[in-house]
């Protein structure tokens, strides 16, 4: 089968394209890229040069969610016709909503990564302005997820929430996946008492600014370490990452990555919105801990595999760090609870097989006839 994949270069849709593609290709499918968001980075370079099999084409304009992304995002969806036009898939999969609205001659696939309205409910605890752009943005979600023969999403929590927000159904549920290989569990030495946290550091949603004052609590029993991005895109507040307590990474490649996680007994999962969560999968996989806010999603991933606190809590977060961090036999426990859920449940090639059945309906699909005038 061919398919072609439209991805991003911003956060985790990239490592969920990398993951899905490997294994696509594993079972023998043909797979094409279509690149927005801008220019990929050096390691998103580097993976595609290693993969001459994948077929890429980067079309560097915004994405949807931005403040402002027109003219660009209209002037993207004439390339990317061009494109399915030369490409001629057997179908179309699409991780932004915008382009699910127009006809690409192939039968098409929307995924609902997250969404703005159900992060602002979720961060805000409020419904987001009746605004210009929001009607715009709703418009354009909503189109094209009624536009598209099939929709997806990464947990039931998020595929229920687009359902109600834009009256888009079914939503079927597709769990993202990590390949074990790349993020090994074992390490010689032990592991240091160090809580991690990995993502978009200027993200209100990750709530990683609740490890502040939980690191003043936590003096001398442990470490407390956060990486990734603190520069806000958009101009709103950027990480504070010179804060008393906390340790700064920085922004880390893969096999970085994989040293931090192999060194900490802890991984902290603050997040107030979550659709799904690669990093606190890489963590379950690498053998972490996972300390989680009682958030609907990772309930619904990793009940039973988690010690959970309130979400904003900080005190509560600090307590769990502690609990974890001095009763070894528990974090132990609870480690491997999580990486044997992550190894059942959560694998690219079950990713790959959950999509698979989508793409051979898509392939049956017949369009409704149009009613007589």
């Amino acid at each position: 089968m061919r398919i072609l994949i439209t991805t991003d270069v911003v956060g985790g849709v990239w490592s969920y394209t990398e993951e899905l593609v490997d294994a696509l290709v594993a079972r023998g499918h043909e797979a094409h890229l279509a690149v927005l968001g801008g220019q990929p980075s050096p390691a998103q370079w580097a993976w595609l040069v290693a993969r001459p099999a994948v077929k890429a084409t980067v079309l560097p304009y915004p994405l949807e969610w931005l403040p402002e992304p027109e003219p660009g995002l209209s002037e993207s969806l004439e390339r990317l016709v061009r494109l399915v036009d030369r490409v001629r898939p057997d179908v179309v999969h699409l991780n932004q909503y915008f382009y699910g609205a127009y006809d690409f001659g192939a039968p098409c696939l929307v995924v609902a990564h997250s969404d703005v309205v159900s992060w602002w409910r979720a961060v805000k605890g409020e419904d987001p302005p009746d605004d210009a752009w929001f009607r715009r943005y709703r418009g354009w979600v909503e189109a094209g997820l009624r536009g598209a023969e099939r929709r997806a999403a990464p947990s039931a929590w998020i595929a229920r929430q687009v359902e109600a927000i834009y009256g888009a159904g079914p939503v079927r549920v597709v769990p993202n996946g990590r390949s074990p290989d790349r993020f090994p569990s074992r390490r010689r030495g032990g592991r240091e008492a160090l809580v991690l946290a990995v993502g978009r550091l200027w993200d209100e949603a990750k709530g990683v600014r609740d490890l502040i004052p939980a690191a003043a609590r936590l003096s001398g029993r442990g470490r407390v370490v956060v990486a990734g991005s603190v520069e806000h895109p958009a101009g709103g507040e950027d990480f504070p990452v010179g804060a008393p307590g906390i340790e700064w990474a920085g922004e880390l490649s893969t096999p970085a990555l994989r040293t931090w996680l192999a060194r900490a007994k802890v991984y902290a999962a603050t997040s107030r919105y979550e659709p799904f969560g690669l990093a606190p999968l890489e963590a379950a996989l690498a053998g972490c801990a996972l300390l989680m806010s009682d958030i609907p999603t990772f309930r619904e991933l990793w009940d039973d595999c988690a010690l959970f606190y309130p979400p904003g809590d900080a005190d509560a977060l600090a307590e769990g760090a502690k609990v974890l961090l001095a009763d070894e036999e528990r974090r132990q426990a609870l480690a491997e609870a999580a990486r044997s859920r992550a190894l059942e449940r959560y694998t690219p090639d079950r990713m790959a097989e959950g999509y698979e059945v989508l793409y051979r309906e898509l392939l049956q699909y017949s369009p409704p006839p149009v009613p007589a005038e």
